[in-house]
């Protein structure tokens, strides 16, 4: 992004006009998307920042690792799936649907989420 915002700032105009104009407008445009790629980045480092800080308790919420009879997710930040000790981890927002279902359960809780029984075998 600095490397963008250098060169814009050094570029001079040239006799090529409309292509430099263009040129201009692409780096913008660049600058925007990268803009808004770090905004979304430090978000889930914020989530995941603050994850760290949550007390442990027995009904899943922000933090929790949650093993169901159908996968594993850690409700954090939404960074998808990761594999960790061997193992596929589903890192998803409180704000997903599924977090939201999940939203208070407990061990040996059952939930119906998209006409699957998903059974809560522990919350950490």
């Amino acid at each position: 992004m600095q490397e963008l915002v250098t060169h814009a700032a050094n570029d001079a105009k040239s006799s090529a006009g409309d292509k430099h104009e263009t040129g201009r407008a692409m780096m913008q445009q660049a600058q925007e998307q990268l803009g808004m790629q770090l905004q979304e980045a430090e978000m889930k480092r914020a989530s995941l920042a603050r994850i760290q800080t949550l007390p442990t308790t027995e009904s899943i919420g922000e933090g929790s690792l949650v093993m169901t009879n159908e996968n594993t997710l850690l409700l954090a930040a939404p960074l998808g799936k990761i594999h960790f000790e061997e193992k596929d981890v589903f890192v998803i927002s409180m704000q997903s649907p599924l977090a939201q279902a999940l939203k208070g359960k407990k061990n040996g809780d059952t939930i119906i989420f998209q006409q699957k029984h998903i059974n809560i075998l522990s919350v950490q």
